[in-house]
């Protein structure tokens, strides 16, 4: 629970950007079975099959967008963690939620972002309609059988040494790891 605890006390303090729901009650994915099937759009307009996309890798999923301060502050940090974790066991995604595929482009030359960013045209066709997510960034973890372990709502420290050893633990059991018990004197 210590690792959980460490994990899930920023997603509560943190603060995201939001935007208004069309008032459509969504499919949300559900923590503990597979994480649901959908496509997301490359920037040059081409879709991809996220099941055939993910399978076998751990999967940091970021739903972000280009205008959002906590986005963009969490990016840098994401970066870093994707040069950190071995390309053959993890994947860290964006889903960029913008208006403007223009926007993220320039963002992803901006800021050379190495790692794969997808775009879901004002967060209408995968983001909100499918994730439920109004609210950024949102991060989910899926687990390399395809299983959604966790979401973390706001800016995240990802690159940090506790969050890839959680991450680590994901990609060889599962699951977050529960924390070590003390022994009792």
């Amino acid at each position: 629970m210590k690792y959980m605890y460490w994990f899930m006390m920023f997603v509560g303090l943190l603060s995201g950007c939001s935007v208004d729901p069309d008032g459509s009650t969504p499919t949300l994915p559900v923590k503990g079975q597979a994480m649901p099937v959908f496509n997301m759009d490359t920037l040059d307009g081409k879709q991809v099959d996220s099941h055939k996309l993910f399978a076998g890798k751990v999967i940091i999923l970021n739903v972000w967008a280009t205008w959002c301060p906590p986005c963009r502050k969490e990016m840098p940090d994401l970066i870093r963690l994707s040069r950190l974790l071995p390309a053959n066991k993890f994947m860290v995604v964006g889903l960029a939620a913008d208006d403007q595929a223009e926007d993220v482009r320039t963002f992803i030359k901006e800021k050379h972002i190495p790692f794969p960013i997808y775009w879901d045209k004002g967060g209408k066709q995968v983001a909100g309609p499918q994730l439920g997510t109004y609210k950024f960034p949102e991060t989910y973890i899926i687990n390399r059988r395809g299983i959604y372990v966790e979401k973390v709502i706001g800016g995240f420290p990802w690159a940090s040494p506790k969050t890839v050893a959680i991450l680590n633990a994901i990609y060889n059991t599962g699951n977050i790891p529960e924390p070590a018990k003390k022994a009792t004197p």
